[in-house]
């Protein structure tokens, strides 16, 4: 069997194993449910963070709520009006009554099975990242390869609280400053769209000279990623709070309705010092070592 059909047999089984788990769902006693839709831009970044200092969540609830959530399970590609390039989002959470936690547990369980078959098979392989794209989209045309990779996440404990809140990260990353050097010599004979050489160059040789006179071999470049919802769960028993990225709902059990602290509107907390601590802005390299 080729790398492409094992890939497409775990995709159509996952493809199935998702539809059994969102039909019963669909006929389970739900005891409550809540989702946040997130505007188009929260899912689109690039080279800055426009678009990502004010972000209001529409919440949902209800049968509207669970509706949103199973098709959040299924969803493989980009919603209509988001980026193709980023994932598609949905905080939220499914509370079941537990009499469907043995079965709903298994079905996920089947679900994630495949999921992780999927990434194990692309990962491993000799592929380049350019093959393992044009492989998934011959597969699932339009697909965003981690909305497969994503697994669906649940809590079996009878769950007392759901809190939901905003996460701040930085992708950390250190290189020599010899190869950052080169990479500056090499921007400044690629100016981008709409500029000239000569119109690019002097910006760049500052930038050149900045890192040739900044101390020490190393360049650390801190580069501030989209804004995550995350929620925590709290239960009644002695099991201890579990933390989950809300990029889709998650699935609990309980038989009185979970307090909720539900997810605000976001606002950026830059200031002045932050962003006076870069030397290089576009390129988010920090002055300290």
């Amino acid at each position: 069997m080729t790398l492409y059909s094992e890939i497409e047999f775990e995709y159509r089984l996952l493809v199935d194993a998702v539809n059994t788990l969102n039909d019963y769902l669909l006929d389970a006693t739900v005891i409550h449910a809540e989702c946040y839709k997130l505007p188009p831009s929260s899912g689109d970044i690039a080279n800055n963070t426009s678009g990502w200092e004010f972000l209001t969540p529409q919440t949902c609830t209800g049968f509207t709520a669970l509706s949103m959530s199973v098709g959040a399970f299924s969803r493989f590609t980009p919603d209509y009006d988001h980026s193709a390039k980023y994932p598609f989002r949905l905080p939220g959470f499914i509370q079941l009554d537990p009499i469907h936690r043995e079965q709903v547990t298994e079905l996920i369980a089947h679900c994630n099975r495949h999921k992780q078959r999927i990434k194990s098979l692309l990962t491993t392989s000799k592929l380049n990242p350019g093959q393992k794209r044009e492989l998934i989209q011959n597969i699932c045309p339009n697909a965003i390869t981690l909305q497969i990779y994503r697994l669906i996440k649940s809590s079996s404990a009878p769950v007392k609280r759901v809190g939901f809140t905003w996460c701040n990260k930085n992708s950390m990353r250190t290189i020599k400053k010899e190869e950052f050097l080169a990479y500056l010599k090499g921007s400044r004979e690629n100016p981008p769209t709409g500029q000239t050489k000569a119109e690019w160059a002097p910006w760049v040789n500052k930038e050149i000279d900045l890192i040739n006179a900044k101390a020490g071999a190393l360049i650390k470049i801190k580069r501030p990623l989209p804004v995550a919802p995350k929620l925590n769960v709290s239960f009644m028993d002695d099991t201890a709070t579990v933390m989950f990225y809300g990029h889709i709902p998650v699935i609990i059990f309980g038989e009185e309705p979970a307090k909720i602290t539900p997810l605000k509107s976001y606002i950026s907390q830059k200031n002045k010092k932050q962003l006076y601590n870069y030397l290089i802005q576009r390129l988010y390299v920090v002055s300290e070592q």
